[in-house]
């Protein structure tokens, strides 16, 4: 059985949802409400089946603590920590509690939060469009689990024994932030598995009882996670925030980023025609300097919309000679099936001008582009040229560059990636 445990302080109407699309969607589980001083105090709503039980702190004794006692009154195996600002989606608990046979901890993708759970999916406006949304990314994202040192608490799962090994969530770090990231590490120190299980999406509001405890002038937001990020900087070290990936194997490899423009990246040799942009080797992309079967790692970001669909092809075969066997590569190029989309919600002349000029034909750069992808022809080319294991990568994956020009009128949803190895 499922144990979800929901701390809340005030938001009834936010709870509410929360619960009503936990019944909607879950079976074998009870809901436990740590109800952190909520006035006035929140009353179970109608569960149907599911057993929901309210603990009662006649005070807001903060997240940590919140969740603690939820978790020691648990009856189930399996806990499922759940923020009240989360509306999950059907198959949520299913895909989240399967991934636990393999890690002992696991979170779902979403539209809200720090780090690589972020997600970028199909646009939605109402709980049966969020639905929709969510079983296409699934179905896009398979059973991809992405292995990381931690996850964020929105929403997360482990089986209630990992928490009786490893210790109780840190209940210094009032009202909330970094409990889960210090929960996570210490199981990872352990020798415990956390990973991301992509197809899994739920929605996040995010920070809803942060804003509204900051309004009431009860905390302040930025003081709150200066003062609980300097607390895990001592156990943790200071750049424990940059270290939810984990680093790929072979990284000390020869690892190229073809077509590097002015985005070379640390650890690898950055190669592209065009010497302005200064980078280790100014040659094609086609025409290395090295020997077939000899690189770990090539990252290709953005460079094969450039070439003509044939051409696109015969670069791909030509990196895939490159790598070694188990070598590993990292593709990124714009979204079609994204940046049609927003173009339909504004299908103005000048719209479609602005969307050639960006994103189709491209002229703000010397190589334009000149042919289309979405991600499912990007897995597809993928594979006829001979890679294997081809997998999206997440949206917030740090291979994805981070452009930031005036001129571009999309977020980063616009950037669709699939990583492959070579057989």
């Amino acid at each position: 059985m499922l144990s979800i445990v929901i701390p809340v302080f005030n938001q009834e109407s936010m709870t509410i949802e929360c619960i009503t699309a936990i019944r909607e969607t879950t079976q074998d589980c009870e809901i436990i409400i740590i109800d952190n001083g909520s006035d006035p105090a929140f009353k179970a709503p109608f569960t149907g089946f599911i057993e929901c039980r309210v603990i009662r702190n006649e005070e807001n004794k903060g997240f940590p603590v919140a969740i603690n006692q939820g978790i020691r009154e648990a009856k189930g195996d399996i806990i499922i920590l759940l923020n009240n600002d989360v509306v999950v989606t059907p198959g949520w608990a299913d895909k989240l509690t399967a991934a636990l046979n393999d890690f002992s901890i696991v979170g779902p993708a979403t539209n809200y939060c720090a780090g690589l759970q972020k997600q970028q999916i199909a646009s939605y406006q109402s709980k049966e469009a969020l639905n929709q949304a969510a079983a296409e990314w699934a179905e896009d994202c398979g059973d991809e689990i992405q292995e990381v040192n931690f996850v964020i608490g929105f929403c997360m799962a482990f089986r209630k024994p990992l928490f009786d090994e490893i210790g109780p969530f840190d209940e210094s770090l009032w009202p909330c932030s970094g409990e889960e990231i210090d929960f996570c590490l210490r199981a990872r120190a352990a020798g415990h598995m956390i990973g991301i299980v992509t197809g899994c999406y739920v929605h996040h509001e995010g920070s809803a009882t942060f804003n509204d405890m900051e309004k009431a002038g009860t905390v302040k937001y930025d003081e709150i996670c200066k003062r609980n990020d300097a607390h895990l900087a001592e156990r943790w070290g200071a750049d424990f925030w940059d270290k939810q990936e984990i680093a790929p194997e072979g990284s000390e490899g020869i690892r190229l980023n073809m077509g590097s423009g002015p985005f070379p990246m640390e650890g690898f040799i950055n190669i592209d025609q065009y010497k302005h942009v200064n980078p280790d080797i100014c040659c094609d992309v086609c025409a290395v300097p090295f020997e077939p079967g000899t690189v770990d790692e090539i990252y290709a970001g953005h460079i094969l919309e450039h070439f003509r669909f044939d051409e696109g092809q015969k670069a791909l075969r030509y990196w895939l000679m490159l790598l070694k066997p188990g070598g590993k590569i990292s593709i990124t190029v714009p979204d079609y099936d994204y940046l049609v989309r927003e173009y339909t919600e504004d299908p103005t002349p000048e719209s479609l001008i602005k969307f050639n000029d960006l994103f189709i034909y491209s002229g703000i750069q010397p190589s334009p582009h000149q042919y289309a992808y979405s991600g499912s022809l990007l897995e597809k080319v993928m594979k006829d040229a001979g890679f294997v294991n081809v997998q999206r990568m997440p949206g917030n994956h740090p291979y994805f560059p981070r452009v930031d020009h005036p001129d571009f009128p999309y977020g980063g949803g616009w950037q669709v990636g699939f990583a492959g190895v070579r057989p």
